[in-house]
C-alpha cells in the first residue's frame, strides 16, 4: 500500500476518502453538517467515527483540521490509518474516535 494514495489535494476528496475508508473499516459514522458552504459553495460537514466497543475503558482520539490547513495531512494520516485496518490491532477495552475535519471551513 502507497501512503501517498491516503493523501487529498482538496477537502472534498478528503472527505470521500475518509467516510469510505471508515466505512470499510466498519465504524459507526456521525455526520454533522456545517452550516455555512465552502468557499466553492459546496457542503461541508465534520465527520466523526467511532471503532470498537460503546464502553471501552480507553478511547484513542484523533482529530484533524482543527485550524483548517492541517486538515490535509491529518485527513491523510486517519485516512492510511484506516486503510492499513490497524484498528484491528487495537487491545480490548480500547476504542477510537475519529473526527475528521473539525473546521471543515478553514480546511476547504
Amino acid at each position: 500500500m502507497n501512503s501517498a494514495e491516503s493523501f487529498s489535494p482538496d477537502y472534498r476528496a478528503a472527505r470521500t476518502k475518509f467516510l469510505e475508508a471508515a466505512g470499510a473499516a466498519g465504524a459507526a459514522l456521525e455526520t454533522m453538517p456545517h452550516p455555512e458552504r465552502g468557499p466553492d459553495g459546496g457542503e461541508l460537514a465534520t465527520d466523526v467515527a467511532w471503532i470498537g466497543p460503546r464502553d471501552a475503558e480507553a478511547v484513542l482520539v484523533m482529530i484533524s483540521g482543527t485550524h483548517g490547513v492541517e486538515g490535509f495531512c491529518g485527513s491523510g494520516a486517519q485516512v492510511d490509518w484506516l486503510r492499513r485496518e490497524e484498528h484491528r490491532t487495537l487491545p480490548d477495552g480500547v476504542a477510537v474516535l475519529i473526527v475528521h475535519a473539525i473546521n471543515p471551513y478553514g480546511f476547504a
